[in-house]
């Protein structure tokens, strides 16, 4: 088997590992089929208004740089629900290091299409190219495919090809001589723009999602300092991905997609990231942000303040929180001119209608529908809206189910026994009590909402749904989200007691804020610093001491900097 490590370490189509031994029996799939089914949120229009469902601690654009670093060390290649026993163990196509192989590829000697003739810059090599280089077909010559799935991953992965390229010039000029052949130049821009982005990640993503508690011991402390501090990910089981990561922990940014966007200040440019439920069509291009095709000129991102903050992590962005609202409140189509920014949704156990139903053969894959189909029988997926006697549309997979159904394949543990293996440690409190694990659903009064927990769930004829062995079991990914819904709903019930909440609660003041708690937080934040200290080639182990990151603005270690030294025209 051909060896494609970063540092001689990993290969492809290995098999992950995990953090704790694995379960013996499966979760019934027609329970995960029901839970998956109460955490939908009811369709939503995408509008310029003051939202409650987001997190002013994160901007959206982080959701699809989350995205970006999924798609450079995470590809399963087994790509089945059926459970691991019947279909082999789940493998890796990637390398278990923050190497950027999505935009790199195999390098220019093994992958020459999707670099300039020198070798050295990525195409597309011009500075103002709007689009990823495509075929004529419309596909996108790039490492990894699933970064064209939607229309703003697409527009990361090009600010990234355009960052390597303006690398690759400032390192000319500073050091005309350095290089005695072009891949020498290749390297060392290489080994820069991943040093930046591994900086990134640990200086900027992390600490905007993860409590500052669960990080403490891991930041700012060197890769020997935190070798007897890893609880979970510890060096022995670093070969691969951990599957209770992959499966679960790694998903929580599933929660933070919004219904849709705006992309630009032009007319009416706001889009469902899919097309909803209410749209029997499945149809990509003007009504929703689906990729896989070239972008079109108005779903092009005009600047990246709408994504990307200016502020470090922690720093106030509620500013960012008061909306400009069109003059015309009941105009959904007003001309927006001025840029704001737009924040992530909150990290909590509510996903958007549109991750509800999937665009089947694009996004979730006619196989893996199937396979969901058969697995949750009786229970069914959700029915697209079939208005106006129109032709009935095949059912769509809820992006939930999906992941419920992937965990119970992987046979990964449940969040309670994460949580006790974490307090064995002496790291968190132990387990999330029943009553915070919960479901957000709309109150008794218009313009509210309650925290229902598992056991009292109930379908839309009253009878209850059965979900109470979940409540003490429960699948990792969802106790991921309710732990981070936790704080947020502690407060408001303390505030309000268990009835009614008014969604104004969640604008007032800085707005809602939702981040990682131990568990989810502490497998992410181990397997990212666990990552980097394992590999020989990383940014803490092999840049140069003294080493600083090249970005523009103020050098400041956010990724809207990279952006403007990327795209300074949207920056």
């Amino acid at each position: 088997m051909q060896n494609f490590s970063h540092g001689a370490v990993g290969k492809r189509e290995q098999d992950f590992t995990e953090l704790l031994p694995l379960r013996s029996d499966g979760y019934d799939p027609h329970l995960l089929a029901r839970l998956a089914g109460v955490m939908k949120q009811e369709p939503d229009s995408v509008t310029d208004f003051p939202d409650p469902e987001e997190n002013v601690l994160v901007p959206a654009g982080y959701t699809y740089f989350g995205q970006f670093v999924d798609h450079d060390i995470t590809f399963d290649t087994t790509s089945t629900l059926v459970p691991a026993e019947n279909s082999g163990q789940p493998t890796n196509l990637r390398t278990p290091r923050l190497d950027l192989d999505c935009l790199y590829g195999d390098g220019p000697a093994s992958q020459p299409y999707m670099y300039d003739p020198d070798g050295v810059k990525l195409l597309p090599t011009d500075p103002d190219a709007t689009d990823l280089e495509r075929n004529r077909f419309g596909l996108a010559i790039i490492g990894d495919k699933r970064n064209d799935e939607n229309s703003i991953v697409s527009q990361v992965q090009l600010a990234f090809l355009k960052y390597h390229n303006a690398v690759v010039d400032i390192l000319k000029t500073r050091e005309p001589s350095s290089w005695n052949t072009p891949g020498e130049l290749f390297v060392s821009a290489r080994n820069e723009v991943r040093w930046t982005y591994q900086s990134l990640i640990v200086h900027d993503f992390l600490p905007r999602l993860i409590q500052s508690d669960v990080l403490a011991d891991l930041k700012d402390s060197s890769p020997s300092e935190r070798e007897c501090r890893y609880a979970l990910y510890t060096s022995l089981k670093r070969a691969n991905l951990p599957r209770e990561f992959v499966a679960a922990a790694y998903r929580f940014g599933h929660s933070m997609v919004r219904t849709g966007y705006r992309m630009n200040g032009g007319l009416g440019n706001r889009f469902n990231i899919f097309p909803d439920s209410n749209d029997f069509r499945e149809a990509v291009g003007d009504r929703s942000l689906l990729g896989f095709d070239p972008v079109p000129e108005y779903q092009l991102i005009d600047h990246w303040g709408r994504f990307f903050s200016d502020q470090p992590p922690h720093a106030d962005d509620s500013s960012s929180a008061e909306r400009t609202r069109p003059d015309n409140p009941e105009d959904l189509h007003a001309e927006q001119t001025d840029v704001r920014l737009q924040f992530a949704y909150k990290i909590d156990p509510t996903i958007v209608d549109p991750l509800a139903v999937l665009p089947r053969e694009k996004v979730a894959g006619d196989g893996t529908t199937r396979e969901a189909i058969q697995l949750i029988s009786p229970e069914t997926l959700p029915d697209a809206a079939n208005p106006h006697g129109r032709p009935p549309v095949q059912p769509r997979p809820s992006l939930a189910l999906l992941n419920l159904l992937r965990g119970d394949k992987y046979r990964i543990v449940s969040g309670q026994a994460i949580a006790q293996r974490l307090k064995e440690k002496g790291l968190g409190c132990g387990p999330l009590h029943r009553d915070q694990l919960t479901v957000r659903q709309p109150g008794g009064q218009p313009g509210t909402f309650r925290f229902t927990p598992l056991d009292e769930l109930a379908a839309e004829d009253g009878q209850n749904l059965g979900l109470a062995p979940l409540a003490d079991d429960t699948p990792l990914w969802f106790y991921v989200l309710a732990e981070a819904q936790a704080p947020l709903q502690d407060a408001l019930i303390q505030a309000h007691g268990a009835s009614d909440i008014p969604e104004e609660e969640l604008l007032n003041g800085a707005g809602a804020r939702t981040q990682l708690g131990w568990v989810g937080g502490r497998i992410v934040a181990e397997v990212f610093y666990g990552l980097l200290d394992s590999d020989p080639d990383s940014f803490v182990n092999l840049a140069p001491q003294g080493w600083q990151p090249i970005l523009g603005g103020d050098n400041t270690l956010i990724i809207r900097n990279l952006l403007r030294l990327a795209d300074p025209g949207k920056a």
